[in-house]
């Protein structure tokens, strides 16, 4: 098993210097976008951005006006890590607990670096908001250490209470559990991004013949031959419909939404979210596919 400071090293060099380069440092849209506080509504100048076009004030005055923000000199990152059976599921190069703990990390690695405090509620336990390098190899250590099934819902409502002033969360799941009421209350309060985790036969079944299923949370086992055109079918019809119901869900819920992949590479995945959050102030909430 890798070590949390063989992990962070690994997410160092093959993702958080890659993604440097290609950002040149600039990680304003990931931590802090709507979070922003509005500093004044001002006249447009030729290279204002065109989403930050305020059209009551434009409206009124019969000029172009624009929002201008001021950023918030620090900034607390929240994680919340689910650790529920059904995301040691993973088929192609990991599983989703493994995708989102590397997600995780190296957001959380990025956000340490620039000054900020990173807290995380992880299957092993909560660790408060602190800064520092030392908080990224505590996060590691912690993420990889066994803990308890708690539900999504439970951890969500957990994260509420001690979540108390305005915070960025970003929230790592397949949102099998039950969610949406927790979820909407967070997002009522916060700055929050949902990254949907899900993997490749979770929506298709290959044609592989008959495979063995085990649901992780019930116990429950089934063999179903992948080789019946209507299997495939009804299963891929049960899995859209799932899907679809946590994606509108989460969009419900006033969160940003991120869909992840196990199949995935992390720097692309990085650089959509930089590229959403870029666009959340004045958007309503959008899928990322």
């Amino acid at each position: 098993m890798e070590t949390p400071e063989a992990l962070l090293a690994r997410l160092e060099l093959k993702v958080v210097r890659p993604l440097d380069g290609l950002l040149f440092g600039d990680y304003r849209g990931v931590f802090y976008g709507k979070s922003l506080e509005l500093a004044e509504i001002s006249p447009y100048n030729p290279g204002d951005e065109a989403e930050r076009i305020d059209w009551p004030a434009t409206a009124r005055t019969g000029e172009l006006h624009v929002r201008r923000f001021r950023e918030e000199r620090e900034l607390t990152l929240w994680l919340l890590l689910d650790g529920s059976p059904s995301m040691r599921f993973g088929t192609r190069r990991r599983e989703k607990y493994a995708l989102a703990l590397e997600l995780a990390l190296s957001v959380a690695y990025i956000a340490l670096r620039h000054g900020n405090r990173v807290g995380a509620l992880l299957p092993g336990g909560l660790l408060p908001p602190r800064g520092g390098k030392a908080q990224a190899l505590l996060l590691a250590r912690e993420a990889l250490r066994p803990g308890e099934n708690r539900s999504l819902g439970e951890s969500l409502d957990l994260l509420g209470r001690v979540a108390r002033r305005r915070s960025l969360l970003l929230i790592l799941s397949d949102f099998l559990d039950p969610f949406e009421a927790s979820l909407a209350r967070l997002a009522a309060r916060h700055d929050l991004v949902a990254v949907l985790v899900e993997d490749p036969l979770e929506r298709a079944l290959p044609e592989a013949g008959v495979l063995s299923f085990f649901d992780p949370e019930t116990g429950a086992a089934v063999e179903v031959n992948a080789l019946d055109r209507r299997v495939r079918e009804a299963y891929w019809r049960r899995a859209e419909a799932s899907r679809r119901a946590r994606v509108e869900g989460i969009r419900r819920s006033g969160a940003d939404l991120l869909l992840a992949s196990t199949e995935a590479d992390l720097v692309p995945l990085l650089l959509q979210l930089v590229e959403r959050r870029r666009r959340w102030p004045s958007r309503a909430p959008r899928v990322s596919s």
